[in-house]
């Protein structure tokens, strides 16, 4: 069978320009900025401080209202993105979207006057908050996109209420949405009350299989990295093949977030499959553990163009910024990377889970911004594990020494090209003299 790399890479751009992929891409990153800075609260409750030690819960009311609340930001986010993208009103479809999503994840309980004087509770309606964090995110995710689809829907069959030009765009695009807000409203209440479906629980087991890759096991270790590294190597993000699976590690991270603010150590913690795990351990400079390959390019190279290389894109791999050497070396479509890209960061996964299961490495506790280079961001997300900063530094070596040999002949073979060119400009300018 004949390889066609160019057919692969489209089926592979067809699906990461997909603009429900991007949108849930693009809208998960809300969480970055409000998570980033609950984390700072984790990372305190960590410090051996009595006082600190005494009022734990405290400390978990930032993470409650950040992570714990990710669906609901999520939702809100993910249905603005997709209403940009077909250039419908995004407060209102995502204020319709975060409606119907409440509607089907969320179910009011009231808590009696009995129960009140029994538990201490104020009597009267309560929302569980579990399905408003990681557990409610497929649901947040549906929600956005078939609620801003319906719109889209409505508004090209010009099935709409249409006001005056006089009216206020903000008033006209209230009342354009009224009518599929209608039946959204009208649907998402069938379901949960008509048909007595919890279409959030249906939805978690429908994509049980998933939360294979999800789990604290080498596999979930493995497989991201894999897909990942194949994505970026056609020249698409690989951060797209993650998006099914980061719900559970979130969840895991909330988990461990909630666990400290209980008295747990990051030792002690149940879950290490997070996001962190692989940002800080396995992609070290970006994606591939290309921090590497940067080290070797900037430090082994004979070819000048491997010179040239290395000096303009170490310092932002040391930042976690491997788009310059992705598509400037490149890597993309490179078939002298191609093995150690995917073999690199395979083998650090394999290397930090079997530190961390063998108790020799903390888990991670704290979500901590993502251009810190990967030995301090590794400290910091383990809850200051100076181990963690030795495991980065080993997995940066442990790379360099699978990325060497095609590195080696990639340099080679630039230093011929090189020879090659310099000597056909030299004959051209003596056949000119």
């Amino acid at each position: 069978m004949k390889f066609n790399s160019e057919k692969i890479a489209n089926g592979m751009a067809k699906v990461a320009g997909n603009r429900y992929m991007q949108a849930i891409a693009n809208g998960m990153t809300v969480i970055i900025p409000v998570s980033i800075a609950s984390s700072i609260f984790t990372l305190i409750a960590q410090l051996p401080i009595p006082f600190i030690k005494q009022n734990l819960a405290a400390f978990q009311i930032p993470v409650t209202f950040s992570i714990g609340l990710m669906g609901l930001y999520s939702c809100y986010s993910i249905a603005a993105h997709l209403a940009k993208s077909y250039k419908l009103d995004r407060n209102s479809s995502s204020t319709i979207a975060v409606m119907v999503y409440l509607m089907l994840a969320i179910t009011p309980e009231t808590i009696t006057p009995q129960a009140a004087k029994t538990t201490g509770l104020a009597a009267g309606t309560v929302f569980p908050t579990t399905n408003f964090g990681s557990y409610g995110l497929f649901t947040a995710m549906l929600s956005a996109c078939v609620c801003v689809w319906v719109i889209h829907f409505f508004k090209e069959k010009n099935l709409v209420i249409k006001m005056p030009d006089a009216m206020p765009p903000a008033v006209s695009s209230a009342f354009t949405s009224l009518i599929p807000a209608a039946v959204l409203i009208i649907i998402a209440w069938f379901i949960k009350v008509g048909l007595h479906f919890d279409l959030n629980q249906g939805l978690l087991n429908l994509l049980q299989p998933l939360s294979q890759f999800g789990k604290d096991n080498l596999i979930s270790v493995l497989v991201p990295i894999f897909f990942n590294s194949l994505f970026w190597m056609f020249g698409i993000h690989g951060a797209i093949t993650s998006t099914p699976v980061v719900p559970y590690w979130y969840a895991h991270l909330n988990a461990n977030m909630a666990a400290i603010t209980h008295g747990a150590t990051a030792a002690t913690v149940p879950h290490f499959m997070t996001e962190q795990f692989l940002q800080f351990f396995v992609y070290i400079g970006g994606s591939g553990s290309i921090l590497a390959l940067c080290i070797l390019l900037a430090f082994l190279s004979k070819s000048d163009t491997g010179k040239a290389m290395g000096a303009v894109v170490l310092v932002p791999s040391i930042f976690n910024i491997n788009e310059p050497i992705i598509f400037g070396l490149p890597i993309v479509l490179n078939p002298y990377f191609a093995a150690p890209f995917i073999l690199a960061p395979m083998a650090d996964g394999v290397i930090t889970w079997a530190a961390t299961v063998t108790g020799l490495l903390n888990k991670t506790t704290a979500i901590v911004p993502w251009v810190l280079p990967g030995p301090i961001g590794a400290f910091f997300a383990t809850g200051y594990d100076w181990r963690a900063i030795v495991v980065a530094i080993v997995n940066v070596l442990v790379s360099m020494v699978i990325y060497f040999p095609f590195f080696k002949m990639w340099d080679r073979h630039q230093v011929k090209v090189e020879a090659e060119t310099a000597a056909a400009e030299k004959a051209e300018a003596a056949a000119k003299a």
